[in-house]
C-alpha cells in the first residue's frame, strides 16, 4: 500500500484512488440518494469521463473555475470529478440552499464561468457559457464504454500538487461571499489523515452525506468515501424537510461512518427510536462545523454502544478538518467543554495574542494553523489573502498558515481547546456567518437606516439571529407584518440559515463609547 501511495502522490492521488476502486469494484454502487437514485463505480466513472469530453471541447480556458449547479444528484459528483479530469477546479453551488442572486453574484466573482447545470438554472441575470442537464446527458451518453474509459485514461490534465481542485464561497463581510481556493495536494493530505479516524477505511463502507455540496462539511465525506472504495449516501432535501422521511431514509442508509454537524444529530435524538436498532451498522461518528455538546455525545454513546464518537475542528481555508479527538464516557459526562484534538500529521497548532506572538499553554489567543491542508487564498481577493494567510515551516517544508480568527487555546498535552470567534462570524447549525454580511444586506434594503444582527445564545449555543434595525420614515404595518417583508426581501440574496429568525425595530442603536454599536447591549434584550 505505502509502495503504492509513492508511486501516485503528487499527480491527482485522490482521483487515482477513485479510478482503481472504478477498475476494481465497477459494479459496487458509489452513489446514492436517499431519493431513490444510484450510481456505480463504474457507470460513475464512465459519466464523468463523458462529461470531461464536453469540457474539453468547450474550448473552456483549463485552470479557470467551472461552476456546478444542483442538488445531491450522482451526476453532481461525476461533474466535480470531470472538472478534476480536465485540469478545473469545481465551484459546487446548491440550487436549495444558495439564491440566485448569489448564484450570478459567484459567476461575477470568476468572470463569465462555464457553468454546469444539473438542475435548472434560475432566471436572475447570471453571465455564464450554460452547460445544460440536456447537453449533460447527451455527454454521458456518447461517452466510451468502461473498458474503453479505462484504457483511454489521460492523466495529463488531472489537477494535482498545487493545482486549484475546488472553490467554496463561504460568506463574506463586505456584503458578497468570498472564494476560498483549495488544492488537490489539500484534498490528498487530507484525505490520508481522516482515513485514519476510527475504521473509516474500511472497505465498502457507507458515508452518510447530510450536508449540501456547496457546505465545506460535505468534503470529509464525499473525498473519504471515493478514496476508500464505499458508498456515499447522500440525504436529499426532500427527506430532510420531513422528519419521518429523515428517519425511514437514515434507516435504510445502512450507514457505517455518520458525518453531520452536532445540531443533526441533535434532531435525530429527538426521535426515541434513533438508536443502534434503528442502524445497526453505525460505527463512527464524526462530527465537525460547530461545537459539539457533551450531552449530544452521552446519549450517542449510550444509544449506539458500539460506535465512536470523534470530535473534529478546522475551517474552510484547511480543508475541512485538522485536528480530532475520540470522545470517551467520561468526557462526556464531565463539567469542562470537550476538546477539539491534537492536529494531524503535517499541521501544527498555535495559539497567538493580538500582536502575533505565541501564548504559554493553558492561555486563550488566536488559533493559527500551518501545513499542508491550508487553501491557498481567497479568489480574486489578494487583499483579503494578505491579511489571513502566510508561510512558515512544519516538519522541515515550507507550509502556508491561516489566522483563523477562532480563539481557543492550548493544554500541555497538546490538546486544543475551541472558545469561540474571535470577530463577527459565527457559526450556527454547523454553517459559517458572517453577520456583516446581513448587515450589509440589510442596509441595502429600502428604509432601514441602520442595521446590526446578534446571535441569541442559549446554553452556550447560537439558536437563532436576531436583527435590530432603524426604520426610516413612518411604518405603515405592524412590527411583526413589517419584519416578515424584511425577511422575505433577505430571502432574495441570502442563503436560509442566514435569514434572521427575529426582526427588532428601534428608533437608534445604542452605541458603545468609541462610537461604535454595542453589540453586547443589544444582546441582552
Amino acid at each position: 500500500m505505502e509502495q503504492w501511495r509513492r508511486r501516485f502522490r503528487g499527480i491527482g492521488e485522490y482521483l487515482e484512488r477513485a479510478l482503481r476502486n472504478a477498475k476494481q469494484f465497477p459494479e459496487r454502487i458509489a452513489l446514492q440518494t436517499s431519493d431513490g437514485e444510484s450510481e456505480t463505480y463504474g457507470a460513475y466513472w464512465r459519466a464523468s469521463e463523458g462529461i470531461a469530453s464536453l469540457i474539453r471541447q468547450s474550448g473552456y480556458p483549463v485552470k479557470k473555475p467551472v461552476m456546478v449547479y444542483g442538488h445531491k444528484s450522482p451526476r453532481m459528483i461525476e461533474c466535480f470529478h470531470a472538472c478534476l479530469k480536465t485540469g478545473h477546479p469545481y465551484v459546487p453551488v446548491d440550487c436549495h440552499s444558495v439564491p440566485p442572486e448569489r448564484v450570478a453574484n459567484i459567476a461575477g466573482q470568476i468572470g463569465d464561468p462555464l457553468l454546469l447545470a444539473v438542475e435548472d438554472l434560475p432566471d436572475a441575470g447570471i453571465s455564464a457559457q450554460t452547460v445544460d442537464r440536456e447537453q449533460l446527458e447527451a455527454a454521458v451518453a456518447a461517452a466510451p464504454d468502461l473498458d474503453s474509459a479505462f484504457e483511454s485514461v489521460d492523466r495529463t490534465a488531472w489537477v494535482s500538487g498545487d493545482d486549484l481542485a475546488y472553490i467554496l464561497f463561504t460568506s463574506g463581510s463586505t456584503g458578497a461571499p468570498k472564494g476560498v481556493c483549495v488544492t488537490a495536494s489539500c484534498i490528498d493530505g487530507f484525505c490520508r489523515w481522516a482515513l485514519t479516524l476510527g475504521d473509516a477505511e474500511r472497505e465498502g463502507a457507507v458515508f452518510l452525506n447530510q450536508a449540501p455540496f456547496s457546505f465545506d462539511l460535505s468534503v470529509y465525506e464525499q473525498a473519504m468515501s471515493f478514496w476508500a472504495g464505499g458508498t456515499l449516501y447522500s440525504l436529499t432535501k426532500e427527506s430532510q424537510d420531513s422528519f419521518r422521511l429523515q428517519m425511514e431514509a437514515l434507516a435504510a442508509s445502512r450507514a457505517r461512518i455518520w458525518v453531520s454537524t452536532p445540531s443533526f444529530a441533535e434532531m435525530c435524538l429527538v426521535e426515541p427510536s434513533f438508536d443502534e436498532q434503528m442502524m445497526p451498522d453505525v460505527r463512527l461518528f464524526l462530527f465537525c462545523g460547530e461545537t459539539l455538546p457533551n450531552g449530544t455525545a452521552a446519549r450517542l454513546l449510550e444509544r449506539f454502544p458500539h460506535a465512536q464518537v470523534v470530535n473534529s475542528y478546522g475551517p474552510t481555508e484547511s480543508t475541512v478538518a485538522v485536528t480530532a479527538c475520540t470522545v470517551t464516557g467520561q468526557m462526556a459526562a464531565s463539567s469542562d467543554p470537550l476538546p477539539v484534538g491534537r492536529p494531524r500529521k503535517g499541521t501544527r497548532i498555535d495559539i497567538v495574542a493580538d500582536n502575533g506572538e505565541p501564548v504559554p499553554a493553558g492561555e486563550c489567543g488566536e488559533i493559527v494553523i500551518a501545513g499542508d491542508t491550508v487553501a491557498r487564498g481567497y479568489l480574486g481577493r489578494p487583499d483579503l489573502t494578505a491579511k489571513a494567510f502566510g508561510t512558515d515551516m512544519v516538519d522541515g517544508k515550507p507550509v502556508r498558515t491561516y489566522r483563523t480568527g477562532d480563539e481557543g487555546w492550548l493544554d500541555a498535552s497538546g490538546m486544543l481547546h475551541y472558545r469561540g470567534r474571535l470577530d463577527l462570524q459565527v457559526k450556527m447549525n454547523g454553517f459559517r456567518i458572517e453577520l456583516g454580511e446581513i448587515e450589509e444586506n440589510l442596509r441595502r434594503l429600502p428604509c432601514i437606516k441602520a442595521a446590526c444582527v446578534v446571535p441569541s445564545v442559549k446554553d452556550g449555543q447560537i439558536r437563532y439571529l436576531v436583527a435590530h434595525v432603524v426604520w426610516e420614515g413612518e411604518r405603515t404595518e405592524s412590527d411583526f407584518r413589517q419584519g416578515l417583508g424584511i425577511k422575505e426581501a433577505l430571502k432574495d440574496v441570502l442563503p436560509h440559515y442566514m435569514i434572521p429568525r427575529k426582526v427588532v425595530f428601534h428608533d437608534a442603536l445604542p452605541m458603545t463609547p468609541n462610537g461604535k454599536c454595542d453589540r453586547k447591549a443589544l444582546a441582552r434584550l
